[in-house]
């Protein structure tokens, strides 16, 4: 891998590159200026979850209701980037080649499909990653910035929008494109594909995730309902301190469907404490993470067993 395979990936898919460096760019010129003036105009104490609302001009004035517009807004098409960068640059990366038939003469030339799929590969998903990584962590502190009195470090408030999880999340959707883009070798139906595989990917991975978290959940009769805790579902606690659904109670004391739960019966919550939200991240994020890989060496196998067109 050397400095001159990378820039000669990016020269290639130079419209692609100059996209996804311009978009990160302007998101975090944006989002600075966003969050400069509102640390720096003191309207941060508009934003204070604690105590009375605020009506001083500088908090019902319309620059600062239109400051919080954009930041919502930008942090409301954070979980977009990965999908848009992760197509743009991952799709087109062998796809392209084979579509257009210069990875006959390169793979001719060359004396590794292997290590020209590794020159390709490497320094765009290494773009990626890190674009992602700018945009999750400037997502980070726009949410710090409008939720001033939130310990973050300890909040799922937009959970798989901000900090690490956006990164991984690029490089997952990169590694699915370039790995059918590998075994397709057609650009339009490897993006079709990948949009509908990322989303069946996306569903079974909250499934998974949503049984493991069901298995570590803690019980409240007063769940907070701020997000700061993350909300699995909703339970019914039995006079024995059974915990069951409603299908379960029913099954128990069939008289219930007519009469309703007696007061001995509690409505309760079951939840994961926001101070697992780092956990909870990491191991998400080294779950799609390993996904990736996997696309990653089909991608690299598809490469050097496939004749080119």
């Amino acid at each position: 891998m050397t400095l001159r395979a990378a820039l000669l990936t990016f020269r290639i898919h130079r419209f692609e590159t100059i996209l996804v460096i311009g978009a990160t760019v302007v998101s975090v010129l944006v989002s600075a200026a966003v969050i400069g003036w509102m640390s720096s105009s003191g309207f941060t104490t508009c934003l204070s979850e604690d105590g009375p609302p605020t009506f001083s001009s500088l908090c019902q004035g319309s620059l600062g209701l239109w400051v919080s517009r954009i930041a919502r807004l930008s942090v409301t098409i954070v979980p977009v980037f990965p999908f848009v960068a992760g197509l743009l640059l991952g799709g087109p990366l062998v796809a392209r080649e084979l579509e257009g038939g210069t990875a006959r003469l390169a793979w001719s030339l060359g004396p590794s499909r292997l290590r020209w799929f590794v020159q390709r590969a490497v320094p765009a998903l290494a773009l990626i990653v890190v674009a992602a990584l700018v945009i999750g962590f400037t997502s980070d502190a726009l949410f710090r910035t409008m939720h001033p009195t939130i310990n973050f470090d300890q909040s799922f408030i937009g959970f798989r929008g901000r900090g690490l999880l956006v990164a991984v999340e690029a490089l997952l959707i990169a590694s699915t494109a370039v790995a059918l883009g590998s075994i397709l070798g057609r650009l339009v139906p490897t993006f079709i594909l990948t949009l509908i595989l990322a989303a069946g990917i996306g569903i079974a991975v909250e499934k998974v995730e949503n049984e493991l978290l069901m298995s570590e959940a803690v019980v409240s009769d007063n769940f907070r309902w701020d997000g700061t805790d993350m909300y699995l579902t909703s339970r019914f606690r039995l006079a024995d301190g059974a915990i069951v659904t409603w299908e379960e109670m029913l099954a128990i004391h069939p008289e219930y469907e007519m009469q309703g739960p007696p007061e001995n019966v509690a409505n309760v919550v079951l939840y994961i404490p926001g101070s697992r939200y780092h956990d909870v991240e990491l191991r998400e994020a080294l779950g799609l993470a390993g996904l990736a890989g996997i696309f990653l060496a089909v991608a690299g196998v598809a490469v050097t067993r496939r004749r080119p067109r």
